[in-house]
Protein backbone atom coordinates (compact mmCIF):
# COMPACT_ATOMS: atom_id res chain seq x y z
CA UNK A 1 0.00 0.00 0.00
CA UNK A 2 1.46 3.25 -1.11
CA UNK A 3 2.06 5.72 2.06
CA UNK A 4 -0.09 8.83 1.40
CA UNK A 5 1.47 12.50 1.91
CA UNK A 6 -1.99 14.12 1.74
CA UNK A 7 -2.77 17.05 4.50
CA UNK A 8 -6.22 16.64 6.22
CA UNK A 9 -9.59 17.53 4.58
CA UNK A 10 -10.68 20.80 5.80
CA UNK A 11 -14.13 20.12 7.81
CA UNK A 12 -17.02 20.56 5.94
CA UNK A 13 -19.52 23.79 6.51
CA UNK A 14 -21.96 21.37 7.17
CA UNK A 15 -20.59 18.64 9.31
CA UNK A 16 -21.24 20.59 12.87
CA UNK A 17 -16.96 20.69 12.83
CA UNK A 18 -15.99 24.48 13.55
CA UNK A 19 -14.26 26.12 10.55
CA UNK A 20 -10.96 28.17 11.36
CA UNK A 21 -10.84 31.04 10.28
CA UNK A 22 -7.66 31.72 7.52
CA UNK A 23 -5.97 33.92 9.86
CA UNK A 24 -6.08 31.51 12.43
CA UNK A 25 -4.86 28.60 9.59
CA UNK A 26 -1.86 30.49 9.06
CA UNK A 27 -0.81 31.49 13.06
CA UNK A 28 -1.20 27.47 13.30
CA UNK A 29 0.92 26.82 11.14
CA UNK A 30 3.79 28.96 12.63
CA UNK A 31 5.81 26.35 14.38
CA UNK A 32 6.48 24.26 11.06
CA UNK A 33 7.85 27.05 9.04
CA UNK A 34 11.37 27.16 9.07
CA UNK A 35 12.75 30.33 10.41
CA UNK A 36 11.83 33.52 11.94
CA UNK A 37 11.40 35.15 8.92
CA UNK A 38 8.95 32.67 7.30
CA UNK A 39 6.75 33.33 10.52
CA UNK A 40 6.95 37.08 9.92
CA UNK A 41 5.39 36.34 6.90
CA UNK A 42 2.74 34.24 7.92
CA UNK A 43 2.01 36.76 10.85
CA UNK A 44 1.86 39.34 8.11
CA UNK A 45 -0.52 37.37 5.60
CA UNK A 46 -2.62 36.53 8.30
CA UNK A 47 -2.69 40.52 9.10
CA UNK A 48 -4.02 41.44 5.79
CA UNK A 49 -6.94 39.68 5.63
CA UNK A 50 -8.53 41.03 7.96
CA UNK A 51 -8.47 44.75 6.23
CA UNK A 52 -11.81 44.20 4.74
CA UNK A 53 -11.86 47.99 4.16
CA UNK A 54 -8.33 47.34 2.05
CA UNK A 55 -9.78 46.60 -1.83
CA UNK A 56 -6.26 45.32 -2.55
CA UNK A 57 -6.74 43.09 0.32
CA UNK A 58 -6.39 40.07 -2.16
CA UNK A 59 -3.40 41.62 -3.73
CA UNK A 60 -1.26 42.26 -0.55
CA UNK A 61 -2.12 39.11 0.48
CA UNK A 62 -1.14 37.21 -2.20
CA UNK A 63 2.44 39.32 -2.33
CA UNK A 64 3.10 37.86 1.20
CA UNK A 65 2.44 34.06 0.26
CA UNK A 66 4.23 34.36 -2.70
CA UNK A 67 7.49 35.82 -0.75
CA UNK A 68 7.06 33.11 1.55
CA UNK A 69 6.60 30.66 -1.00
CA UNK A 70 10.10 32.25 -2.50
CA UNK A 71 11.63 32.51 0.42
CA UNK A 72 10.75 28.93 1.78
CA UNK A 73 12.44 27.35 -2.03
CA UNK A 74 15.32 29.68 -1.34
CA UNK A 75 16.27 28.98 2.03
CA UNK A 76 15.60 25.47 1.98
CA UNK A 77 15.80 24.81 -1.54
CA UNK A 78 19.19 26.91 -2.87
CA UNK A 79 20.33 26.35 -6.22
CA UNK A 80 23.62 25.18 -5.66
CA UNK A 81 22.37 22.54 -3.54
CA UNK A 82 19.74 21.80 -6.55
CA UNK A 83 22.32 21.37 -8.69
CA UNK A 84 23.93 18.74 -7.10
CA UNK A 85 21.16 16.44 -6.70
CA UNK A 86 22.10 13.08 -8.98
CA UNK A 87 18.67 13.86 -11.03
CA UNK A 88 19.09 17.24 -11.71
CA UNK A 89 19.56 18.59 -15.83
CA UNK A 90 18.96 21.93 -16.83
CA UNK A 91 16.04 22.69 -18.21
CA UNK A 92 15.73 23.94 -21.80
CA UNK A 93 16.55 27.59 -21.75
CA UNK A 94 16.96 27.70 -18.26
CA UNK A 95 20.62 29.00 -16.57
CA UNK A 96 19.63 27.64 -13.10
CA UNK A 97 17.17 25.25 -11.40
CA UNK A 98 13.21 25.45 -11.91
CA UNK A 99 10.78 26.33 -9.35
CA UNK A 100 9.54 22.92 -9.85
CA UNK A 101 13.06 21.42 -9.17
CA UNK A 102 13.07 23.27 -5.61
CA UNK A 103 9.81 22.14 -5.33
CA UNK A 104 11.29 18.42 -6.00
CA UNK A 105 14.25 18.80 -3.37
CA UNK A 106 12.49 20.20 -0.34
CA UNK A 107 10.02 17.15 -0.76
CA UNK A 108 13.05 14.63 -1.36
CA UNK A 109 16.68 16.10 -1.28
CA UNK A 110 18.87 13.98 -4.17
CA UNK A 111 16.52 10.93 -3.88
CA UNK A 112 15.49 9.96 -7.37
CA UNK A 113 11.63 9.04 -7.79
CA UNK A 114 12.48 5.63 -8.84
CA UNK A 115 13.97 5.10 -5.25
CA UNK A 116 10.55 6.36 -3.84
CA UNK A 117 8.42 4.04 -5.93
CA UNK A 118 10.36 1.05 -6.44
CA UNK A 119 11.79 1.03 -2.74
CA UNK A 120 9.18 2.86 -0.80
CA UNK A 121 6.35 2.29 -2.60
CA UNK A 122 5.72 6.64 -2.77
CA UNK A 123 4.82 8.74 -5.42
CA UNK A 124 5.28 12.28 -4.93
CA UNK A 125 4.47 13.68 -8.28
CA UNK A 126 1.32 14.33 -7.40
CA UNK A 127 1.44 16.23 -4.65
CA UNK A 128 4.45 17.99 -6.64
CA UNK A 129 2.07 19.25 -8.57
CA UNK A 130 -0.51 20.74 -6.79
CA UNK A 131 1.84 23.02 -4.90
CA UNK A 132 3.05 24.18 -8.39
CA UNK A 133 -0.52 25.13 -9.14
CA UNK A 134 -0.81 26.68 -5.87
CA UNK A 135 2.03 28.74 -6.33
CA UNK A 136 1.20 29.56 -9.72
CA UNK A 137 -2.79 30.60 -8.38
CA UNK A 138 -1.32 32.98 -6.37
CA UNK A 139 1.27 35.07 -8.88
CA UNK A 140 -1.84 36.21 -10.96
CA UNK A 141 -2.70 38.06 -7.64
CA UNK A 142 0.59 39.77 -7.66
CA UNK A 143 1.13 42.05 -10.68
CA UNK A 144 -1.87 44.43 -9.63
CA UNK A 145 -4.06 46.20 -12.82
CA UNK A 146 -6.87 47.93 -12.87
CA UNK A 147 -8.91 45.61 -14.98
CA UNK A 148 -6.86 42.63 -12.91
CA UNK A 149 -8.15 44.02 -9.40
CA UNK A 150 -10.39 41.36 -7.74
CA UNK A 151 -13.41 43.61 -6.00
CA UNK A 152 -15.95 41.15 -4.99
CA UNK A 153 -15.45 40.23 -0.84
CA UNK A 154 -16.50 36.98 -1.85
CA UNK A 155 -14.23 36.10 -4.10
CA UNK A 156 -11.24 37.59 -1.97
CA UNK A 157 -12.05 35.02 1.00
CA UNK A 158 -12.24 32.01 -1.63
CA UNK A 159 -9.03 32.77 -3.20
CA UNK A 160 -7.56 33.70 -0.08
CA UNK A 161 -8.87 30.34 1.28
CA UNK A 162 -7.23 28.21 -1.20
CA UNK A 163 -4.04 30.26 -0.90
CA UNK A 164 -3.79 29.13 2.67
CA UNK A 165 -4.89 25.96 2.27
CA UNK A 166 -1.83 25.94 -0.24
CA UNK A 167 0.49 27.00 2.35
CA UNK A 168 -0.70 24.43 5.00
CA UNK A 169 -0.18 21.72 2.25
CA UNK A 170 3.38 23.05 1.54
CA UNK A 171 4.32 22.83 5.19
CA UNK A 172 2.53 19.93 6.62
CA UNK A 173 3.54 17.85 2.94
CA UNK A 174 7.06 18.50 3.85
CA UNK A 175 6.96 17.36 7.04
CA UNK A 176 4.83 14.24 6.29
CA UNK A 177 6.82 13.29 3.09
CA UNK A 178 10.06 14.00 5.25
CA UNK A 179 8.13 11.52 7.75
CA UNK A 180 7.41 8.86 4.86
CA UNK A 181 10.98 9.06 3.49
CA UNK A 182 13.16 8.31 7.84
CA UNK A 183 10.45 5.61 8.42
CA UNK A 184 11.62 3.23 5.95
CA UNK A 185 15.12 4.24 6.00
CA UNK A 186 15.30 3.85 9.45
CA UNK A 187 13.34 0.85 9.69
CA UNK A 188 15.37 -1.63 7.43
CA UNK A 189 18.90 0.06 8.26
CA UNK A 190 20.11 -3.09 10.03
CA UNK A 191 22.15 -2.61 13.71
CA UNK A 192 24.51 -5.52 13.02
CA UNK A 193 25.24 -3.47 9.99
CA UNK A 194 25.99 0.09 11.81
CA UNK A 195 28.00 -1.63 14.85
CA UNK A 196 29.93 -3.40 12.14
CA UNK A 197 30.64 0.20 10.79
CA UNK A 198 31.99 1.78 14.02
CA UNK A 199 34.12 -1.34 14.67
CA UNK A 200 35.93 -1.10 11.52
CA UNK A 201 35.94 2.55 11.65
CA UNK A 202 37.26 3.69 15.03
CA UNK A 203 40.72 4.42 14.75
CA UNK A 204 41.67 7.66 17.19
CA UNK A 205 41.39 5.44 20.49
CA UNK A 206 44.93 4.45 19.70
CA UNK A 207 45.65 7.91 21.52
CA UNK A 208 44.89 6.68 24.62
CA UNK A 209 47.57 3.48 24.64
CA UNK A 210 49.78 2.02 22.77
CA UNK A 211 47.26 -0.86 21.12
CA UNK A 212 43.44 -0.81 21.79
CA UNK A 213 40.97 -4.01 20.65
CA UNK A 214 37.21 -3.24 20.18
CA UNK A 215 35.34 -6.15 22.43
CA UNK A 216 31.59 -4.50 21.21
CA UNK A 217 29.95 -1.63 19.92
CA UNK A 218 26.29 -1.26 21.16
CA UNK A 219 24.28 0.73 19.32
CA UNK A 220 21.63 2.57 20.93
CA UNK A 221 20.09 4.94 18.83
CA UNK A 222 19.99 6.13 14.96
CA UNK A 223 18.34 8.20 13.42
CA UNK A 224 18.21 10.41 10.16
CA UNK A 225 19.51 13.83 10.74
CA UNK A 226 18.96 15.27 7.01
CA UNK A 227 18.32 14.46 3.59
CA UNK A 228 20.87 16.41 1.00
CA UNK A 229 21.81 16.80 -2.49
CA UNK A 230 24.47 13.75 -2.68
CA UNK A 231 24.17 12.06 0.81
CA UNK A 232 21.80 11.14 3.57
CA UNK A 233 23.06 12.05 6.81
CA UNK A 234 22.32 9.33 9.25
CA UNK A 235 23.74 9.70 13.15
CA UNK A 236 24.02 6.47 15.87
CA UNK A 237 24.67 6.35 19.40
CA UNK A 238 25.71 4.37 22.07
CA UNK A 239 28.71 2.77 23.80
CA UNK A 240 31.95 1.16 23.10
CA UNK A 241 33.77 -1.09 24.84
CA UNK A 242 37.41 -1.23 24.35
CA UNK A 243 40.31 -2.94 25.94
CA UNK A 244 43.29 -0.46 25.59
CA UNK A 245 46.91 -2.20 25.84
CA UNK A 246 50.43 0.07 27.51
CA UNK A 247 53.62 -1.86 26.13
CA UNK A 248 53.58 -4.52 23.18
CA UNK A 249 52.56 -7.89 23.68
CA UNK A 250 56.38 -8.81 24.87
CA UNK A 251 55.86 -6.43 28.15
CA UNK A 252 52.39 -7.75 28.64
CA UNK A 253 53.84 -11.27 28.79
CA UNK A 254 56.97 -10.01 30.80
CA UNK A 255 54.71 -8.23 33.57
CA UNK A 256 56.39 -5.04 32.45
CA UNK A 257 53.22 -3.48 30.30
CA UNK A 258 49.55 -3.88 30.97
CA UNK A 259 45.85 -3.91 29.50
CA UNK A 260 42.77 -2.74 30.65
CA UNK A 261 39.05 -2.58 29.62
CA UNK A 262 36.66 0.41 29.49
CA UNK A 263 34.06 1.67 27.22
CA UNK A 264 33.42 5.36 25.98
CA UNK A 265 29.80 6.57 24.98
CA UNK A 266 29.54 7.44 20.99
CA UNK A 267 27.39 9.61 19.04
CA UNK A 268 28.68 9.43 15.88
CA UNK A 269 27.46 10.70 12.29
CA UNK A 270 27.82 9.17 8.99
CA UNK A 271 26.75 10.00 5.13
CA UNK A 272 25.73 7.57 2.76
CA UNK A 273 25.17 8.35 -0.91
CA UNK A 274 21.98 8.92 -1.62
CA UNK A 275 22.27 6.34 -4.58
CA UNK A 276 22.20 3.38 -2.26
CA UNK A 277 20.97 4.99 1.33
CA UNK A 278 20.81 2.22 3.17
CA UNK A 279 24.08 0.67 1.91
CA UNK A 280 26.57 1.04 4.58
CA UNK A 281 29.52 0.09 2.33
CA UNK A 282 29.55 3.04 1.55
CA UNK A 283 29.05 4.92 4.62
CA UNK A 284 31.42 8.15 5.41
CA UNK A 285 32.15 9.04 8.91
CA UNK A 286 32.05 12.37 10.18
CA UNK A 287 31.99 12.74 13.80
CA UNK A 288 33.84 10.67 17.02
CA UNK A 289 34.01 8.98 19.93
CA UNK A 290 33.71 10.82 23.44
CA UNK A 291 36.89 10.03 25.24
CA UNK A 292 36.64 13.42 27.58
CA UNK A 293 35.73 11.17 30.53
CA UNK A 294 39.29 9.61 30.18
CA UNK A 295 40.94 12.61 30.32
CA UNK A 296 38.33 13.82 33.28
CA UNK A 297 39.75 13.29 37.01
CA UNK A 298 37.80 12.42 39.80
CA UNK A 299 37.30 15.99 40.75
CA UNK A 300 36.61 17.41 37.57
CA UNK A 301 33.03 18.68 37.31
CA UNK A 302 30.72 16.30 34.62
CA UNK A 303 30.60 18.23 31.51
CA UNK A 304 28.89 15.24 29.46
CA UNK A 305 25.75 16.90 28.71
CA UNK A 306 27.32 20.15 27.12
CA UNK A 307 28.58 18.39 23.91
CA UNK A 308 32.00 20.10 23.84
CA UNK A 309 33.37 19.48 20.33
CA UNK A 310 36.80 19.68 22.29
CA UNK A 311 35.65 16.31 24.19
CA UNK A 312 35.31 14.43 20.76
CA UNK A 313 38.12 12.13 19.34
CA UNK A 314 37.27 12.74 15.52
CA UNK A 315 37.65 9.09 13.03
Amino acid sequence: MALSMSTAIPPDPNSGVPVRPPEDILRGLKHLAPDGFSRNLLDSAAGIIGDQSNFLRLNYFSVAVRVFFEHVMGTLSPDAEVSLCPWFQLEHGQDKPTRAQRIKYWLQGGLGDGFLVDDLDLDPEALRKRLMQAFNRLSKHVHVRENTVVLDPAIQDSEISQAVAAVEELLLAYHDCRNSLIEPLMETLDEEAVDTLMSETIGEIDELASHHSIEEVYTEDTQVLSIGARYVRYQASGTVSVVLQYGSNSDVRRGDGAEMSTSFPFAVEFEVPVEEPRDLRNALIVSGVDTGSWFDGPDDEDHSDEGDPADLAHF
